[in-house]
């Protein structure tokens, strides 16, 4: 008898939970599932606890290079460029996101972004994580949103790279024709995924002013005017980057209580109206002893150079769909630690190309053919021509 007693409280039990269970499936209601350009893989529960987004970013190039001289041979490379994926998302709150990206081209997977953002309102941001400093325009602008299929060689030099830290980012709208941006961030300064900042910090700062009203869909921050402005817009923008004790960034511990300070000046601004869009930036940066010579004579240098460079582009959509381009990079490093790594030490880059837009920047190909000059310091100076066709989709 006891063991019937307890038998039937087992079973009786066990409906019960099963009952509950089924009770809780059926109030429970499938999420909303949505697939789009812009959003991409949307998952969203109906409460509005959490969502999710995933995305994709695939751009494949080919590239042919042609030397003037007789004595070198014509490069081509064929190769994915940049293979990206992106989680976007909440939890509870959708004024309190998160945003991861992987990077998974060239044979590893890197985390580049590992962030969560903060949107008390739709003109204030805090990020805190894995981030990119609050530097140049085109540092900043995602490389879907890349006017040519590329960032410029003169952006490529100087580039920061993502870091650990938190920035805060603000817009004051004065009125329909006048608004400014600011945004800060404070850093370890030693590169992306790094454990520990054995030396000190990184601080960025950027101002931008607006004179004439806000861009359509953040459009000071995606190259081509694909909106077509119906009024002039313009951003104006300055940035200053300090990273103190930076001898990770150097490359070596040998740097280690030395001066090894980096410090980085940023003036760039865009300017589009009715299809057509300009875009120019300065960059100057100085590194503190980026040439040291140890004490058994071997002579180390700087993973980072000091130099300036300065680069304009701009287009002119001509139909719905197809925008002839152009840019202009002046590069100038510095000397000597250009040629301690075999580098030059001046490069002018003059390139002509074609966009056809499928779907926005979502959709694209690009064309391009450049000339450039380099010239070095012992070697004299070597000149070529560089054809390359990209690939873009991002969703």
């Amino acid at each position: 008898m006891k063991f019937k007693s307890g038998f039937s409280s087992t079973l009786i039990f066990a409906c019960l939970l099963l009952f509950s269970f089924t009770v809780t499936a059926q109030e429970m209601q499938a999420p909303v599932i949505s697939l789009s350009p812009e959003r991409g893989f949307w998952i969203e529960s109906q409460d509005g606890f959490m969502g999710l987004k995933l995305g994709f970013r695939l751009q494949q190039q080919l590239i042919i290079e042609t030397p003037y001289s007789e004595d070198e041979s014509i490069q081509t490379n064929f190769f994915i460029r940049r293979g990206r994926l992106l989680f976007k998302g909440y939890v509870f709150d959708k004024k309190l996101n998160y945003f991861i990206q992987l990077g998974v081209d060239r044979g590893q997977i890197t985390l580049l972004n590992a962030e969560y953002r903060w949107k008390p309102n739709s003109t204030t941001q805090v990020s805190f994580g894995q981030l990119f400093p609050t530097t140049g325009r085109q540092f900043q602008t995602s490389s879907k949103n890349l006017q040519l299929a590329d960032r410029s060689d003169v952006t490529r030099f100087f580039f920061t790279d993502w870091d650990l830290g938190i920035s805060a980012r603000k817009s004051f709208l004065v009125n329909d024709h006048l608004a400014f941006k600011v945004g800060i961030s404070i850093t370890h300064g030693e590169g992306k995924n790094m454990a520990t900042a054995p030396g000190g910090w990184a601080y960025a700062s950027r101002f931008e002013v607006l004179p004439f009203g806000l861009f359509n869909a953040n459009g000071d921050y995606s190259e081509s005017d694909l909106y077509h402005e119906p009024t002039p817009k313009l951003s104006i923008g300055a940035a200053y980057y300090f990273n103190q004790d930076a001898y990770t960034k150097y490359g070596n511990t040998e740097w280690k209580g030395l001066n090894d300070n980096i410090n980085e000046y940023y003036l760039d601004a865009i300017f589009k109206y009715n299809g057509f869009s300009f875009l120019g930036e300065f960059i100057h940066r100085t590194v503190e002893n980026e040439l040291l010579v140890t004490p058994f004579n071997t002579l180390l240098f700087s993973e980072k150079v000091s130099g300036k460079g300065l680069y304009i582009q701009g287009g002119k959509f001509i139909s719905e769909n197809l925008e002839p381009v152009f840019r202009i990079s002046f590069l100038n490093p510095d000397d000597r630690a250009q040629t301690s790594r075999n580098k030059f030490i001046e490069q002018q880059k003059f390139v002509l190309g074609l966009n056809y837009f499928m779907l926005l920047h979502n959709l694209k190909f690009q064309y391009q053919l450049g000339y450039i000059q380099q010239k070095f310091m012992d070697q004299g100076s070597k000149s070529y021509l560089e054809s390359l066709a990209q690939f873009t989709i991002s969703f």
